[in-house]
């Protein structure tokens, strides 16, 4: 069953999947490895297709060439589109010549979403969809030359949907309770790609606004608002991949206080640059308690 979970490790987000490559036509070259991100080789033995239209043989004279529809096909006169002209299926295009690997036995090397112009979460729900045939695939009176539809199944890993995470992980409940100090680095990871809501979904930039706090209650700012955040290039996320923003410091030097003070509590809130109201701001609030102190 298809999923939308995504699990975080560590700072980075990592795709997986598994399938039994053995005894099929289609699969995919290490496909522990897999990342919708990541350049990964799509890999057909034309030997075991179902052979239909003569395509073991065809193999054995001209070149073949993938003809894919899913995650996305690329429309005519795109320079990725599956073919060229007015009788496409006729002419593949030349930029999807696969590599002969041994007798019968074909890659094509891409990187999913950059080649099928699409994000991780479609080409999880989608999976591979596509044939192999000769530059010359026939049709228009002539007899079909080409392997039958074949499907590659891509599934993103199990786990519970993590939006906001930390690093390290607080304890608690609430997972808010540091243990380390605040002279240590502290991570906040947002998984934008979780985001329920949709003024803040498929955000660009992003900017952390917080707020420290003494163990008397007194508040310390870089940004004297919200609204201001993008004055302050320190407060501004980091995109580690698509949809994956984190924002790492070390509290006691990001925050100037008094002598003899430390602080307690860092409250965030994510928000876009050049904020206006409550739209361009995501829901969650986020507190985070350092028991131990450390300024």
């Amino acid at each position: 069953m298809k999923n939308n979970w995504i699990q975080f490790v560590a700072v980075a987000l990592m795709g997986m999947f598994s399938t039994n490559a053995y005894g099929q036509a289609a699969y995919l070259d290490k496909p522990d490895e897999f990342d919708p991100a990541k350049p990964c080789k799509i890999m057909v033995n034309l030997k075991l297709t179902k052979n239909d239209w003569g395509i073991v043989d065809i193999a054995l004279t001209e070149d073949m060439y993938i003809w894919t529809w899913k995650p996305k096909e690329h429309p005519a006169g795109h320079p990725l589109a599956n073919g060229i002209g007015s009788a496409a299926w006729k002419s593949s295009n030349e930029a999807l010549k696969m590599t002969k690997e041994s007798e019968g036995v074909y890659s094509f090397t891409i990187t999913p979403t950059v080649f099928y112009e699409c994000d991780a979460a479609t080409v999880y729900k989608e999976d591979f969809h596509f044939l192999v045939k000769p530059k010359d695939g026939g049709g228009y009176g002539d007899p079909d030359r080409k392997t039958e539809d074949l499907t590659i199944s891509v599934d993103p890993p199990s786990g519970p949907v993590v939006k906001i995470q930390t690093v390290p992980i607080g304890k608690g409940l609430k997972k808010d309770t540091m243990i380390t100090t605040t002279a240590d680095v502290f991570s906040v990871i947002y998984n934008n790609n979780a985001e329920e809501k949709v003024t803040m979904q498929n955000a660009s930039d992003l900017y952390v606004y917080p707020i420290a706090y003494d163990s008397a209650g007194v508040a310390y700012k870089i940004a004297i608002n919200a609204k201001k955040v993008a004055d302050f290039p320190q407060l501004k996320m980091k995109q580690t991949a698509k949809g994956i923003f984190q924002f790492s410091i070390i509290p006691e030097k990001l925050f100037t206080i008094p002598a003899g003070k430390k602080i307690y509590r860092i409250e965030y809130q994510i928000v876009k640059p050049n904020l206006v109201d409550s739209n361009d701001a995501i829901d969650d609030k986020m507190i985070y308690q350092f028991n131990q102190g450390g300024c």
